[in-house]
């Protein structure tokens, strides 16, 4: 089974720059666990004005906080993979007018890490702040054997804010049509374009 790291890009889209208001606090979205009840209800994010010009939307939606705002169409398809590590957090996305270009968006909120990453054959430098968490990595070694055969689209431990999803989800995003997201196949990954 090959795996694959998740990263959100995509051209001139609409560039969303934060939560809804009464979120949770922002470093809390990148530690896998639950925020639904923190969350709010009805939460809205727009585009950010301080790129006016870019509009378009896509399944996954770029945001600065580097989280998977996803569209309702690629909501269908993640859950149709019964993934059992995933917390939706609804918004309703509106363009720089203020006008609502995508109702039926939310943050996909994945719960938990797989321990995945070979520290002794990987090559990696630690976060100065966050200790516990992997900064910039430059060759990236699977421990496979610690993949659990549930773990379809999940964090890393030790490297939160990496995702990792499985070659049958791509294969199904890919038959879907999905857009907004680049892949890089995880072994021996460069650390490029995180």
């Amino acid at each position: 089974m090959k795996y694959f790291v998740f990263k959100v890009m995509a051209v001139e889209a609409g560039f969303v720059d934060e939560y809804p208001r009464g979120s949770p606090t922002d470093w809390k979205f990148d530690k896998g666990i639950s925020l639904a009840r923190e969350f709010p209800m009805g939460g809205e994010v727009s585009f950010s004005r301080n790129y006016p010009d870019d509009r378009n939307l896509y399944d996954f939606q770029p945001n600065l906080m580097s989280d998977l705002l996803v569209s309702g169409r690629a909501r269908k398809v993640i859950e149709s993979m019964e993934l059992t590590n995933a917390e939706w957090l609804t918004v309703v996305v509106k363009d720089q007018q203020g006008s609502v270009v995508g109702p039926d968006y939310a943050f996909l909120n994945l719960q938990g890490a797989e321990d995945v990453i070979d520290t002794e054959r990987s090559d990696y430098r630690m976060d100065a702040i966050a200790k516990d968490q992997i900064d910039r990595i430059n060759n990236f070694v699977l421990k496979y054997d610690a993949i659990s055969s549930q773990a379809k689209m999940f964090r890393c431990k030790g490297f939160l804010r990496l995702i990792l999803i499985r070659e049958d989800v791509l294969a199904a995003f890919e038959q879907a049509g999905l857009t907004g997201f680049r892949t890089y196949e995880a072994e021996g990954w460069d650390g490029m374009d995180l």
